[in-house]
């Protein structure tokens, strides 16, 4: 069964991207982009407001390019622009896609990346070892579907809860999970840069994919780890709300944490894709928080209810 009613056009969202070099590095191998579907296309970087109408779904993805010179560059922009191609290739499967489909095609979009990149690198020596972390959301009406490859970040304030949606993969990500370690000490453990696999180090990827539905006022965050590796979760927690509660419009709240970030060293490149939602979006409940949510759903956990069962 195809999820049909899965837009309005009162829905709106307000999204706005940048990326610096930060203070230390001299060039920048951060991306990201901002793909709505049956529209046109946006370009890589463009730093304006975008204002959509929900008449369709959108992407939107931060990645982290590794590798040296200008490897990490080419892997960060060869993961994003691989996946947005493959995303308007498939537009008229999409519009008319099930929950189900809709995942499998972005997964399978991020794996094409993932073997360009890989390829690259093994025919090219001056990209040998590139890769990328991603962190991507595609929204479809009010519910959004979390992407995730590395430890770059998505989080969301929701009222006075600001919270991350995205797990880390990486060593010290693994042990905050296990419990092993908390949250401020993998911050300053000497592995915390060792991330579990990135686009390219491999053939085949291990996509971890979440879901939140979203609130009306819901502002999300997608950011590399150049912010959150400069702003400890409280610091970026404070700034957000501060910025939140005084109203400024989205390009000045993303414009303020990448000169935190730099005010604090910019010793990383340093990337933030900010969305607010209004218009016809759920109201928040009362304690109604936003939580990590992995996909797909055991049969009492699916929000769908029984539209979402994939049908043979």
């Amino acid at each position: 069964m195809n999820n049909q009613n899965h837009s309005s056009k009162d829905r709106k969202v307000d999204v706005f991207g940048m990326t610096d070099v930060g203070c230390v590095r001299t060039s920048n191998e951060d991306c990201y982009v901002i793909q709505p579907l049956y529209q046109e296309p946006s370009e890589l970087n463009t730093e304006q407001i975008t204002h959509i109408e929900l008449n369709g779904d959108l992407f939107v993805a931060v990645s982290d390019g590794m590798g040296g010179a200008a490897a990490g560059e080419v892997a960060s922009s060869t993961a994003l622009k691989t996946i947005a191609e493959v995303l308007l290739e498939n537009e008229s499967v999409l519009r008319e896609s099930s929950i189900e489909s809709m995942v499998q095609i972005v997964e399978d979009a991020i794996q094409k990346a993932n073997a360009s990149i890989f390829e690259a690198a093994q025919v090219n020596k001056a990209q040998k070892g590139m890769g990328a972390t991603m962190t991507a959301l595609y929204l479809r009406g009010q519910h959004a579907f979390c992407f995730q490859i590395g430890d770059s970040r998505a989080y969301v304030l929701r009222g006075d809860r600001f919270t991350k949606i995205t797990r880390d993969q990486s060593f010290v990500g693994h042990l905050v999970e296990m419990g092993t370690i908390t949250e401020e000490q993998a911050a300053r453990h000497p592995q915390r840069n060792v991330i579990l696999q990135a686009m390219g180090s491999a053939d085949k990827l291990k996509v971890d994919v979440s879901y939140l539905s979203v609130c009306e006022s819901d502002l999300f965050l997608l950011c590399t780890d150049g912010l959150y590796s400069e702003l400890d979760t409280k610091e970026l927690e404070e700034k957000v709300k501060y910025l939140a509660e005084n109203g400024y419009n989205l390009a000045h709240k993303v414009n303020v944490l990448i000169d935190s970030a730099k005010s604090a060293g910019g010793h990383d490149n340093v990337t933030v894709v900010g969305m607010q939602f209004n218009g016809a979006y759920p109201a928040r409940e009362p304690g109604e928080d936003p939580k990590f949510q992995p996909f797909p759903f055991t049969e009492e956990d699916n929000p769908f209810g029984k539209m979402f069962q994939i049908q043979n």
